[in-house]
């Protein structure tokens, strides 16, 4: 059996020229008054579907259902592997393939394709076709749905923000990822999200406010090259059908009530391509875009979006903490003068780590409005936001850590898979871990998929483009923001507390990534 020793981080001299390119990053930005940044988000793109046969694939109604059904069949697969396979995590499909896997491969496509997830999510898939009693057919009624609206007092991204702490929770603290039956009761579980809110409410209204999973690739889809957007918007605006929303014969509604009209982000489109399909006009684009497009043109900060910002900051990093040695030491230091028992230490422990990066950021907003003149803490300009207290600021100014918290998280996430992902193979050709070897792989010696020194430059790269964007993402909403960008002397204050902010978190990345990490398979 494969040993779980941490394996070595970032050696001391690679952390801290990391760090020292981290500060001249910062430098840089900040000469000139934030001039590095000053011209317009790009507006540049290139259109992926004017390639006829994609366009003709993408209008296709099987298509959907021909890219979810096998993602389908492997979470059946990880289902059976996870409730009669071995216990032994390392030799079992179910947690090899969701953990070492999907997992870290989830990141990786949000980062290239977006939203493209939410295109063949299985729990989708069987909600859908449920729902529909059909697999790609256009039906004119949805047989099984009840059509009842979402409360509106959940109209928000809280929920899945509860449910991805929660989900956190039992990952780490109950070690999840080690259990191939927890592994596969976890997965029957998000089939029970997916599927009995799609019975009950209109349209995909889960998809859209209480999917953990796809409110995570959302939020950090706003840093993705690819995006579904009206090809001319003046065309939106003299429809009157809006089939895009309501859809038609050809085309299903949009499932999380988006018209291409307004849609200005990555967010909440789940790139299903009905809009392809039901627009009369041959309106809609998938397009290739700069990264990091919808950060700098955030339009109206929403104060739940932000928590989530927050949230997904806190818990990427604590991901990382908790394979540290620092994490055991402080758990055991804080069970000794707490008298807890395991559990509830690491819940206490948890928590304090959770809320820990939302108070500074709290305490860096009020600093914030503290430097603005009062005359001018609640003035507006024209395009610009208004300003009227510590939450404005406090959402506005979270979006930038956005970038920060996903390239961390793709950091992170890529020296496990370089590390791990070998162990697959031999897993693909005995997923149950019974002794059989249907591929010839069974016997299969994993290895690293790159070597050490390669891993820590990538993870490096990754940290200092996450800050470079962040960076960026702040200066375009101070820009945006009247009541600091006009008044002499506020603005520069206002770059320097939200660089010191954003060069804090990412030295906090870095020391993470220095630190012993150990693996989930033991490689």
């Amino acid at each position: 059996m494969m040993s779980h020793d941490p394996v070595q981080g970032l050696p001391a001299a690679a952390f801290w020229a990391a760090l020292a390119a981290a500060l001249l990053l910062l430098a840089w930005s900040l000469r000139g008054g934030g001039s590095r940044f000053a011209r317009p988000a790009p507006t540049r793109r290139f259109e992926l579907t004017s390639w006829r046969p994609l366009s003709w694939l993408l209008t296709r109604r099987p298509f959907q259902f021909a890219v979810q059904l096998p993602l389908v069949l492997a979470l059946f697969l990880i289902l059976a592997a996870g409730f009669f396979g071995t216990p032994v995590a390392e030799r079992n499909f179910a947690t090899v393939a969701t953990w070492t896997i999907w997992w870290t491969l989830l990141i990786v496509d949000i980062v290239l394709l977006g939203r493209m997830w939410c295109l063949v999510c299985p729990w989708e898939a069987l909600a859908s076709w449920l729902r529909r009693l059909a697999f790609w057919r256009r039906r004119r009624e949805e047989p099984l749905a009840l059509e009842l609206e979402w409360p509106r007092w959940l109209r928000n991204v809280y929920p899945a923000t509860l449910l991805f702490v929660g989900l956190t929770w039992l990952e780490l603290g109950f070690g999840v990822t080690r259990s191939p039956r927890a592994t596969a009761i976890l997965g029957l579980v998000m089939v029970l999200l997916a599927v009995l809110p799609a019975l009950v409410f209109e349209r995909r209204s889960f998809c859209r406010y209480g999917c953990l999973i796809g409110r995570i690739c959302g939020l950090y889809s706003m840093m993705a090259p690819v995006e579904v957007r009206a090809r001319d918007r003046e065309v939106c605006r003299g429809c009157r059908t809006k089939d895009c929303l309501r859809g038609n014969a050809a085309g299903y509604p949009c499932p999380t009530g988006q018209c291409l009209a307004a849609m200005s982000s990555n967010t909440y489109c789940t790139v299903c391509t009905e809009c392809l399909k039901s627009c009369t006009r041959g309106n809609v684009a998938i397009n290739l875009r700069p990264w990091g497009s919808d950060l700098e043109t955030v339009a109206r900060p929403r104060r739940d979006e932000a928590v989530l910002a927050l949230v997904m900051l806190s818990l990427t990093s604590f991901h990382g903490l908790t394979m540290t040695p620092a994490w055991s030491e402080a758990l055991s230091w804080l069970r000794g003068i707490t008298g807890l028992g395991y559990l509830a230490a690491f819940s206490l422990g948890m928590t304090l780590v959770l809320l820990l990066p939302g108070a500074l950021h709290l305490l860096w907003s009020a600093a914030v409005v503290r430097a603005m003149p009062v005359g001018n803490r609640g003035a507006a300009g024209a395009g610009g936001w208004t300003s009227s207290g510590l939450w404005p600021v406090a959402s506005r100014y979270a979006y930038p850590l956005i970038a920060v918290a996903l390239m961390y998280h793709l950091a992170h996430n890529a020296g496990h898979f370089l590390l791990e992902a070998g162990s697959f193979v031999p897993v693909l050709s005995d997923p149950f871990g019974s002794g059989r070897d249907l591929f010839g792989t069974a016997g299969v010696v994993a290895a690293p998929l790159a070597s050490r020194g390669v891993i820590w430059g990538l993870q490096i790269v990754l940290v200092l483009l996450g800050l470079y964007w962040a960076l960026r993402a702040a200066e375009r909403a101070h820009r945006r923001h009247a009541a600091t960008a006009a008044i002499p002397g506020v603005g520069q204050r206002v770059r320097l507390l939200t660089g010191a902010f954003l060069l804090l978190a990412t030295a906090w990345n870095l020391w993470l990534l220095a630190q012993p990490m150990e693996m989930r398979t033991g490689m």
